[in-house]
């Protein structure tokens, strides 16, 4: 036994194990390092879906706590250079823009279960996902022109829900710091959040029949209300369809139309006529209110009148060009004719009337110079002698040029009065500390406590 152990042989079997280990560890580190700069290199790997953990499962081998622990690490950065490209790749939405897809999309919900056919028809949720939409609609322009959409205690504090999270301005609210009372978008809406309670589905039929037009007005008016505040890129009209249908097309149609109207609830019936009796005549008779139309057949073969209509605009023609097409025109071809159109100031205020109104309503003092102020640090208008005196926040202020002067919104003075409640806001929006209004007797008036049967 003891010549064994000193048996050259031996020796040199023990020596070539050492080697061959030696080797083997050193490609072993050699082939960790290669895996780690190919995983580095590795651009068809999604470091957004793939984490730290997939990436050992997928190069886990028993390479020893020092290697592997190398590995570890060369991967995790790898992950690390992936996220950080991918986020400089592609920014993240801002809130708003998410607010306003919901909003589209309860538009779309709205629609689809007003034109589905017969028992899966629900005139209840078309009204109930169209309040929704315009919501999250005037929620997301708010937001996006950072304006406030939550609730305020008098002391200024934000109100809450009952799970602590700020409660945000219902459509009610909404309406009354978008629209002016005269405004027929805003009597529509209006129409819909008295109506929403009132609907029964056994008599849905009845109230799509009388508050028809009402609804095709409710769409309408939130697609352009959509493409105004958001863009045409974001309009619903390539997602929606004229649909088919059969109803008032036939006389049979006709009475069964008049019979549903007549089934309407009492209840009902009198809120629609209360409504639309307190209304201005121009607001009830606005297509923008109740959205009416009348379709006719077309009956006989098809003719020229049947052909699109196309549109020219009469300042782009020459004069023999605008001759030829009067004398020996296609039919079908409409001259457009640019012509300017009265601006509406009667909502429209002037500054010191902007301040007198806005002083109503707080309780500090507020001037027309610190009215002055307000529209400086809010940028809501250019200064007197800018060369684009027409650059303004359109919803606060209207720049006139017949009159040189500028006119503010009554948004603006709502804006102004929610900013100006409280001390802190005042400070912020005008710039100096507020001066709390002080009510004073008139002359000849006796304050309280002073017996009238005195004499001197």
């Amino acid at each position: 036994m003891t010549s064994d152990i000193h048996d050259p042989s031996i020796a040199i079997d023990t020596a070539r194990l050492h080697l061959d280990a030696w080797c083997v560890g050193i490609l072993v580190r050699s082939l960790c390092h290669e895996l780690v700069e190919a995983a580095s290199r590795d651009t068809r790997t999604d470091h957004r879906q793939m984490s730290c953990g997939a990436h050992l499962q997928n190069t886990r081998f028993s390479l020893g706590a020092n290697t592997h622990r190398k590995l570890v690490v060369g991967r995790c950065q790898a992950c690390k250079r992936g996220a950080s490209s991918q986020e400089t790749s592609m920014a993240a939405r801002p809130k708003w823009h998410h607010t306003m897809q919901e909003a589209r999309r309860q538009a779309c919900l709205a629609i689809d279960f007003y034109n589905r056919p017969g028992d899966r028809r629900s005139y209840l949720d078309f009204v109930v996902h169209m309040h929704l939409a315009w919501q999250n609609l005037l929620h997301g322009d708010r937001v996006r022109r950072s304006e406030t959409i939550f609730y305020r205690e008098r002391n200024g504090r934000y109100e809450k829900n009952p799970d602590g999270t700020r409660k945000t301005w219902d459509l009610a609210q909404c309406l009354k710091h978008e629209y002016t009372d005269a405004d027929p978008i805003r009597q529509n809406i209006a129409f819909f959040i008295g109506l929403r309670n009132k609907i029964e589905h056994r008599f849905q039929d009845a109230f799509m029949a009388t508050t028809g037009p009402h609804a095709h007005a409710y769409v309408i008016n939130f697609e352009a209300e959509l493409t105004k505040r958001f863009g045409k890129e974001q309009s619903l009209s390539d997602e929606l369809r004229f649909p088919v249908f059969v109803q008032a097309l036939t006389p049979e149609a006709v009475d069964a139309h008049n019979k549903q109207r007549k089934r309407l609830p009492k209840a009902a019936r009198t809120y629609i006529t209360t409504f639309e009796a307190n209304l201005d005549p121009a607001v009830a008779g606005s297509e923008r209110f109740a959205y009416r139309v009348e379709l006719t057949p077309i009956k006989g073969p098809k003719s020229e009148a049947d052909m699109a209509i196309t549109f020219v605009s009469q300042k782009e023609l020459t004069e023999d060009e605008l001759e030829e097409l009067k004398t020996g025109g296609k039919a079908g071809t409409v001259f457009v004719t640019e012509k300017q159109r009265e601006v509406g100031l009667l909502d429209k205020m002037l500054p010191k009337a902007a301040a007198e109104a806005v002083e109503g309503q707080i309780p500090f003092e507020f001037r027309t110079n610190h009215f002055a102020r307000t529209w400086k640090i809010l940028n809501v208008r250019p200064g007197g002698n800018s060369k684009t005196p027409e650059k303004t926040l359109a919803h606060y202020c209207v720049w006139v040029p017949a009159m040189s002067q500028y006119v503010y919104t009554p948004a603006y003075v709502q804006k102004l009065v929610d900013l100006l409640s409280t001390e802190a806001g005042y400070r912020e929006t005008v710039g100096s500390a507020p001066r709390r209004k002080v009510s004073t007797l008139p002359k000849g008036k006796k304050s309280i406590g002073s017996s009238e049967g005195e004499t001197g």
